[in-house]
């Protein structure tokens, strides 16, 4: 009995190995599904990011040199990481655009991440210190305004993992076919013999 184990286990573990031709036509579909061609409107979607980041970079950036003395710290600061995501947001969609393709798992979710972080760093910071304004009014309305912004950022986040998790469905389903595709070719050929 236990001699049948085991050969019958080194045969399911031969069969397991999968065959290079179906994985490369596997690989070659997987890329196909998360690699996307910019074309059209996403390519435009890009350009704008781009010059947004950069306007972002240049203006929040300015506003931190330029505020007044007087100007808390924390607001300078919210401007500095203002303009520094706006870098980032530049340099994401100018190597996106030279590349000249988008990952759909992983620079979607870094888009989404990126935009979901900046949210609640500034908010946080506006948090604590918006009660240390001499209006209290502006304090709430600084609150209120990052809340729409933090829904705003938190669609775009769920949107993000749901595409993601769509993909690796996808991707897990891809595999299973072509290793059942695989599998019927053996035991046919086996049949055959």
């Amino acid at each position: 009995m236990r001699e049948f184990d085991t050969t019958f286990r080194d045969r399911l573990l031969d069969i397991e190995k999968p065959d290079p031709v179906y994985w490369q036509e596997y690989e070659r579909q997987v890329k196909a599904m998360i690699e996307k061609k910019l074309t059209g409107w996403t390519k435009l979607s890009h350009i704008i990011g781009l010059i947004m980041g950069l306007g972002f970079a240049g203006l929040f950036g300015t506003l931190a040199v330029i505020v007044p003395k007087e100007f808390p710290l924390w607001g300078r600061f919210s401007w500095m990481l203002g303009a520094v995501f706006g870098l980032v947001i530049a340099c994401m969609s100018a190597w996106t655009l030279k590349k000249g393709t988008i990952n759909l798992k992983d620079d979607e979710m870094a888009s989404a991440g990126l935009g979901w972080a900046f949210i609640v760093i500034v908010g946080s910071i506006v948090l604590v210190f918006s009660g240390s304004l001499p209006d209290p009014i502006t304090g709430i309305h600084m609150l209120v305004s990052l809340l729409f912004f933090l829904v705003m950022a938190a669609v775009f986040m769920i949107r993000a993992f749901i595409q993601r998790s769509e993909l690796n469905t996808r991707e897990k389903l891809l595999e299973i076919e072509y290793r059942l595709a695989e599998l019927a070719e053996q035991v046919k050929s086996k049949q055959s013999q």
